[in-house]
């Protein structure tokens, strides 16, 4: 009787291991197959070859085109119409070995001067990495980024019009970054509703107190963003979740951050105490 806890272990053939050493070696898959069915048959069309393989014959093709250019196999001429392929000795391979071997060395010596090239490129180009995110998940999925942030935060926001569900889940967002003791200092537009929304997360307990400061705008402005831009480490995010609009976006380039945050921290002087 079968035990389904320790199903039985069937001993692989010689072909199987042929082609996992052959694999090993530096062959694909099907170029491994196709070599061992043209050992065995000596000689033989695509057809043959390819189904002692257990291929298709279109599939025979391109593994016997690589082991031809490999030195593996050859191609001879004879009376039939057919191209017919044979097997070169298998000491063949170790020539194979010794060219991937070879390469490989090439690769490593020319590969220093390449990674120079590379890394120069990377240090002196910062170019700005720019991600869109569309939806209500797609929008919540952007405030995760912001809980990774290695320092404090700087959050601009307008919730005159944030749909329901957002001001919600900003209550959710604000006990995510608390536990996780990131400090947030966040400046609000003048409006009587934002100001009960936010006494109430600002006020919540002393870790909240701790980890979060908040201050409103002095100055009323006729338009309404409705929007939110919180920038963090080297990234700034905007959302944007006015009925309708539901998307954001994130932007990441030290140059610009820091050039927001010092925009941010003027603002904030000129600000009043929530």
């Amino acid at each position: 009787m079968l035990d389904n806890k320790h199903p039985p272990c069937y001993p692989i053939s010689m072909n199987e291991l042929l082609e996992q050493k052959l694999k090993s070696a530096g062959l694909q898959e099907n170029e491994a197959r196709v070599y061992l069915a043209l050992l065995e048959l000596g000689k033989g069309t695509a057809t043959q070859i390819s189904r002692t393989a257990g291929l298709n014959r279109t599939t025979a093709y391109d593994p016997l085109e690589r082991l031809g250019s490999y030195g593996l196999i050859s191609r001879i001429s004879g009376q039939s119409s057919k191209q017919i392929y044979a097997a070169e000795p298998p000491s063949r391979l170790t020539q194979f070995l010794e060219k991937n071997r070879q390469k490989a060395e090439e690769q490593i010596l020319s590969g220093g001067d390449i990674l120079q090239h590379l890394e120069g490129l990377y240090n002196n180009e910062q170019k700005p990495i720019i991600k869109f995110f569309e939806g209500r998940k797609g929008i919540k999925s952007i405030y995760q980024h912001a809980l990774e942030s290695k320092t404090k935060t700087y959050s601009f926001m307008d919730t005159a019009q944030y749909v329901p569900e957002f001001v919600e889940f900003g209550v959710q967002y604000v006990k995510a970054r608390t536990k996780k003791k990131i400090k947030e200092y966040t400046l609000i537009t003048k409006s009587d509703e934002a100001a009960k929304q936010f006494y109430g997360a600002a006020y919540a307990n002393k870790n909240t107190q701790e980890y979060g400061e908040y201050r409103v705008l002095t100055h009323a402005f006729k338009e309404s963003p409705a929007a939110e831009i919180k920038i963090y480490d080297d990234t700034v995010m905007g959302v944007l979740v006015k009925p309708g609009e539901n998307v954001a976006f994130e932007i990441k380039n030290p140059s610009f951050a820091n050039s927001l945050k010092i925009i941010f921290e003027i603002a904030w002087a000129q600000s009043k105490k929530l």
